[in-house]
C-alpha cells in the first residue's frame, strides 16, 4: 500500500493506520513512504501497528522509503531495531 498523505501526524494517524491494517487483511504487506514528508512519533505507532498485524498474517512485511525522521524517532524510542529489518528501498 502506498500513502498517498504527504503528512503522516497525529491528524492523519488514525485513518492512515486503519487503512494500512486493511490493506495487511487483503494480503498486501508492502507499506510505500515515498509520498510521505512530514512524520512525527504518531508514524512510529502506525508502522509498529502495520508490522503487528502483518506478523499475525504470516505475511513478510516490507517498508519502502521510510523517511529519515521517521527512523531517527524510531531509534530515540528504542524501536529501531523492529522496524529495520524490513525497510527497503525501491
Amino acid at each position: 500500500m502506498r500513502i498517498e498523505q504527504e503528512n503522516l501526524t497525529r491528524l492523519t494517524a488514525r485513518k492512515i493506520k486503519k487503512d494500512v491494517v486493511k490493506a495487511i487483511q487483503q494480503g498486501d504487506a508492502v507499506l510505500d513512504f515515498s509520498s510521505v514528508k512530514i512524520v512525527d512519533s504518531s508514524a512510529v505507532s502506525v508502522v509498529l501497528a502495520w508490522i503487528r498485524a502483518a506478523q499475525f498474517a504470516t505475511l513478510e512485511p516490507r517498508l519502502i522509503e521510510a523517511p529519515a525522521k521517521l527512523l531517527d524517532l524510531a531509534k530515540l524510542y528504542g524501536v529501531l531495531g523492529l522496524i529495520q529489518p524490513f525497510c527497503r528501498t525501491k
